[in-house]
């Protein structure tokens, strides 16, 4: 089964209740937990639930696969679905767990890496967290359908085999756009089609026909997984029409820059 989220979201679901009730949680953990582990290791880590409201809340964990890609959509699919999963490895302590009010709790999670040699690269998944709508009511009361939105939340569990496989990019549809405002921007696809997962970071150098720089930016993204794009946006600012060479960089954390030059029109 495959389902469309974000990695955090909100959707309105209709239930049939006695009162406007929501769930109230909110996770305090890093939305991305990266761990670098040879084959055979074991590791642990923890996602902290906090329950701000004066009511107990429940919660319940459960786990996906995670992709996303560079026109904005994740996809959130069956565990163990996607070619570099590693959800088999991560085993969370508890599926369901009641926050008290006012409260937080702890919920340990276990991945072992399993050992052999066949693993390369970065292997991820994600445990999601996800608030449960309560249904308290007096005995007697006229239920009533409600309007109500039920937060989740996803925690990437990302494990890097100790420092194998190889960190690759694609660039995808470069080209410099021109804003309603007049300003220009350099936008380009960033495709990791390696096999382990970087954090990118990307600089763009725009040249006249002269050689002249006339623009530069640069930015540091987040966790690119393999087989996984992101549209990278810089914004060049006032640019006479005309047509110019742009220089794009992808620093992969490798030692070698990644470059490519392209002739754009603006």
């Amino acid at each position: 089964m495959r389902r469309s989220l974000f990695r955090v979201l909100a959707f309105a679901s209709v239930a049939v209740l006695p009162v406007s009730v929501r769930a109230q949680i909110v996770v305090l953990s890093n939305t991305v937990e990266e761990r670098i582990a040879a084959p055979g290791e074991r590791y642990t880590s923890t996602i902290i639930i906090v329950n701000p409201s004066t009511e107990p809340q429940t919660a319940r964990i459960y786990q996906t696969d995670y992709q996303f890609a560079a026109d904005g959509t994740g996809q959130f699919n069956d565990p163990g679905t996607t070619l570099r999963s590693n959800a088999g490895w991560v085993t969370p302590q508890t599926t369901q767990i009641v926050v008290p009010a006012n409260g937080r709790v702890a919920v340990p999670y276990t991945v072992v890496v399993p050992k052999t040699d066949s693993l390369k690269g970065t292997y991820w998944s994600a445990i999601m967290v996800e608030g449960q709508t309560a249904q308290p009511g007096k005995s007697g009361a006229k239920p009533t359908v409600e309007l109500g939105s039920v937060m989740r939340y996803a925690i990437q569990v990302a494990t890097h085999i100790q420092m194998s496989g190889t960190r690759a990019v694609k660039f995808v549809d470069p080209g410099v756009v021109k804003t309603t405002d007049g300003t220009a921007t350099f936008d380009v696809d960033v495709l990791d089609n390696g096999d382990r997962g970087y954090r990118p970071t990307l600089w763009v150098e725009i040249y006249d026909a002269n050689g002249v720089l006339q623009a530069k930016a640069k930015q540091t993204r987040g966790l690119l997984y393999p087989g996984s794009s992101i549209r990278q946006h810089f914004v060049l600012g006032k640019l006479t029409p005309g047509t110019y060479k742009a220089m794009l960089f992808a620093d992969t954390g490798d030692e070698a820059v990644i470059a490519a030059q392209y002739d754009v029109k603006y």
